[in-house]
């Protein structure tokens, strides 16, 4: 079928409109199709529990970091390791796994493991109340993740994660 040559210029005209609108939705991701699949990820840091900074490892074990595989298989975590922006590292256990879509706690003091919690076993507090790093690497050492907060943010930033007084959400 051969269209006159109005006709063709109103759909070309058409054409161009949709795409128009259409185009910047193609060509930026949203944030969760913009985000690097990775098989583990840093899903809360819990920075700043209730009450006062005791030394005391009752309260030390109230500060934790949370991670969730996000793969489609359970996970071998052995070797992957956690840094602050400190001198602290966590290195996970021979051994440790994390089945598909299941989260694990690394609490910050000493305390008997088990399938969902894991102890850093450190006599002080790990993650800092006015702001931190976070970061998240597999066993072969590349970075799988980093999750920067700054105590009291309610909307995240480029540059850092939402949190609360006591919370980062990465």
């Amino acid at each position: 079928m051969l269209l006159s040559s109005a006709a063709r210029a109103r759909s070309l005209t058409a054409l161009v409109a949709v795409l128009a609108l259409v185009a910047p939705m193609l060509l930026s991701a949203t944030p969760a199709q913009a985000a690097v699949k990775k098989p583990l990820d840093i899903v809360k840091v819990y920075y700043n529990p209730p009450g006062a900074d005791h030394a005391r490892n009752s309260l030390r074990n109230k500060e934790y970091i949370r991670v969730k595989n996000t793969s489609s298989s359970t996970l071998t975590l052995t070797g992957y390791t956690i840094r602050d922006s400190g001198p602290w590292k966590f290195t996970f256990p021979k051994g440790t796994k994390l089945k598909k879509g299941k989260t694990l706690t690394i609490r910050s003091g000493t305390g008997k493991k088990s399938s969902t919690t894991l102890y850093w076993g450190k006599p002080s507090y790990i993650w800092n109340n006015t702001g931190d790093t976070a970061r998240l690497y597999n066993a072969k050492g590349k970075r799988l993740e980093t999750c920067k907060y700054k105590g009291t943010r309610k909307k995240a930033t480029k540059t850092y994660v939402r949190s609360t007084s006591t919370t980062a959400y990465c």
